[in-house]
């Protein structure tokens, strides 16, 4: 089973998908955000504590699909958070062939994987980011 939710910036995306999540045993948090600034580092930080301990936790800014591959299986429930930053990283990346393989090899593993993947995103335009 596949899960896509999306909304606008601090919507409480994250917070549903983990209640989703909540509901199995296992549960892999793949986590693409990479804390550039202070206030990334708040927001991970804020995720991090809101997290039950038991959870995997995996840090993949860019190799998104090579993680799902080795990380997924029939029992357990994996969540991505997020899949905008994981391209925002792979648009920023020196590297200006990074978005076209990662994307397809997203695109090519992603109905095949084993198990439940919730996948987080936001709706671009929707939603506000406050200055302060």
């Amino acid at each position: 089973m596949r899960t896509l939710i999306l909304g606008g910036a601090r919507s409480g995306k994250s917070a549903l998908a983990e209640h989703l999540a909540a509901h199995h045993d296992a549960v892999l948090y793949i986590a693409t955000a990479a804390a550039g600034d202070d206030e990334m580092a708040q927001r991970i930080l804020h995720h991090r504590e809101r997290r039950p301990a038991h959870w995997a936790l995996c840090e993949t800014p860019l190799s998104l699909a090579a993680t799902l591959q080795h990380e997924t299986h029939a029992a357990r429930c994996v969540l991505v958070d997020c899949l905008t930053l994981w391209l925002s990283n792979l648009l920023c990346s020196a590297d200006t062939t990074l978005f076209e393989r990662e994307r397809a090899a997203l695109l090519a593993v992603v109905g095949e994987l084993p198990g439940e993947i919730i996948f987080v995103s936001n709706e671009v335009g929707q939603g506000v980011v406050p200055l302060g």
